[in-house]
């Protein structure tokens, strides 16, 4: 008999990028006004600096880190602290191993 278990988590996931000054510069004309950009683009309860982005600032700011490479942190915080869902069910007989993608990890 086959048996699945699903976990259900949450995991909040960090981007850091690094990119140049000067490519900065050319797409927001200043690195004081995209430092102002980014504080509109936190949290509300972050304090904001100068005036929000026009609309073509927005789209500008949410395209330009497309061309940007990054590293990624994931912290599965549900997973290391508890607190998340479990179920189980047994496994239909119409389901094979082959329908289950193989990108999920697998442990023996």
């Amino acid at each position: 008999m086959k048996i699945i278990k699903t976990e259900y988590h949450q995991v909040n996931s960090e981007f850091t990028y690094d990119i140049p000054d000067e490519d900065i510069i050319e797409k927001f004309g200043s690195i004081e006004r995209f430092q102002e950009i980014v504080t509109h683009m936190g949290s509300e309860w972050d304090e904001k600096i100068g005036e929000p982005p026009t609309d073509e600032e927005y789209d500008l700011f949410v395209e330009f880190f497309e061309d940007y490479n990054y590293n990624r942190y994931d912290d599965w915080w549900t997973d290391s602290k508890g607190g998340y869902d479990v179920t189980f069910e047994i496994n239909d007989d119409n389901e094979t191993d082959d329908d289950y993608d193989s990108d999920q990890e697998v442990l023996h």
